[in-house]
């Protein structure tokens, strides 16, 4: 039903002003919120409103972040008294709610927060910009009974596109100042991340080393250590983070450093293991995880003791017996439960026996449509069981990332090779 305030004007000057100062401030302001806080001072003087809010979208929800009354001053938090239901309606369905009398309108006058916040009269506008949300108008009468105009919504109609605007622009501000800390964040990981990897394949009488480390992106969760615990024992860690960027980086520093400082204690490496464990647990961020493989490795007999925390088994092939054997896990990844046991075992590389550790990039490529998963890497890791540790790496990294295999599924990779040969001298 028409009311009698259908009827009522604002003149035609009075609109042009209206439109000229809202202009104004849209230009004249420096910062975009400063700019925003006087449009809606604008619209509320203009509108005679007793509040006016700026809702802006945030993860797909409408956050109020301008609130104004008459007196150009912003609404007290305890005095905030919105109708949630009739803001998100009105957002979600891209409708105008224009209610002169929310008491007597059929579609509100029974919501309890028109009733319980004496709403009078409303002006609810959702803010598109090239069909994206951007934000919300809403004004209210709840202290004055005077309605809204058709003239007020017409006027407010015409500035819409410059909030949109304005609020556009402040997204693009806040997602480039995003942008730029997660790129800070990311170089930061990365230093963290190269100054833990070792640059080059450590050299050590009577053994060769070969070693390839790629993260699928700008920082992984892989990392491998060589810790020099005495003249002939060498301790020997793979490991795969369970996150990557810069908690993965952070994450890895806590589990090199905790391995390091545990692996000088000479104790049984499953000891080793079980304090490393109840340390990086109670230090670690929630849900944050390490698998890793740690051998304690005696470069004068080539006596080998491991645990295997979750982690991918290593394959030891035993020349003699031309066997390949995995070395199985012997306990849970860390981190997981503080409590956790770790069981020690012990291997023996003798001349011409080779360690092939690796991550779990190394799996589930797909190569000539076929999968890459364990079966074939022990396939390919006995082919070439004769060739030398470097070859067996590059071979191994060619066929992974050929032009025939599937690039979607690249993670990081860590493929190390440590094989027994009396012949090589420290270099």
């Amino acid at each position: 039903m028409e009311k009698a305030s259908d009827h009522l004007n604002i003149t035609p000057q009075e609109k042009v002003d209206f439109f000229l100062r809202t202009s104004a401030h849209a230009q004249n302001e420096q910062n975009i919120e400063a700019k925003l806080s006087k449009i809606i001072d604008e619209i509320v003087r203009f509108t005679a409103a007793d509040q006016g809010y700026l809702f802006m979208v945030e993860n797909e929800e409408i956050i109020p972040f301008i609130k104004r009354t008459r007196n150009g001053t912003d609404v007290e938090q305890k005095k905030v008294t919105l109708p949630t239901m009739i803001l998100i309606q009105s957002f979600q369905a891209n409708q105008i709610f224009f209610v002169q009398d929310a008491q007597t309108d059929e579609r509100f006058k029974t919501l309890l927060s028109v009733s319980a916040f004496h709403l009078h009269s409303f002006l609810c506008i959702p803010i598109f910009v090239n069909d994206k949300k951007e934000g919300l108008l809403y004004l209210q009468q709840t202290e004055t009974k005077e309605p809204f105009l058709r003239d007020h919504l017409e006027s407010i109609k015409v500035v819409m596109p410059v909030i949109g605007l304005l609020l556009e622009n402040m997204n693009l501000q806040k997602d480039a100042l995003e942008k730029g800390r997660m790129q800070r964040e990311l170089q930061m990981a990365r230093d963290v991340q190269n100054g833990l990897i070792m640059k080059e394949a450590p050299h050590y009488q009577g053994w060769k080393t070969a070693i390839y480390w790629q993260p699928a992106f700008e920082v992984g969760g892989d990392f491998y250590d060589f810790i020099p615990i005495s003249e002939h024992l060498v301790g020997l860690v793979i490991a795969d983070v369970s996150d990557k960027g810069m908690p993965a980086a952070l994450f890895m520093a806590l589990t090199r450093t905790t391995m390091r400082a545990v692996a000088m204690n000479r104790k049984n490496v499953a000891e080793m293991i079980t304090q490393a464990n109840h340390l990086i647990y109670h230090d670690a961020h929630e849900n944050m995880f390490v698998t890793l493989f740690f051998g304690l490795l005696n470069l004068e007999n080539g006596e080998l003791f491991y645990v295997n925390a979750g982690h991918n088994p290593p394959f030891l092939y035993d020349r003699e017996h031309d066997t390949l054997m995995k070395l199985k896990p012997t306990g849970m990844a860390m981190g997981v439960d503080a409590q956790a046991k770790y069981e020690q075992k012990k291997a023996t590389l003798r001349e011409g026996d080779f360690l092939f550790l690796y991550t779990d990039g190394a799996l589930d490529a797909v190569v000539r449509n076929k999968v890459f998963d364990e079966k074939e890497l022990h396939a390919f890791i006995r082919r070439h069981r004769n060739a030398d540790p470097q070859m067996i790496v590059n071979m191994l990294k060619e066929k992974l990332y050929a032009v025939n295999s599937d690039p979607s599924y690249h993670d990081d990779l860590t493929i190390i090779a440590w094989k027994r040969d009396g012949k090589e001298k420290t270099s």
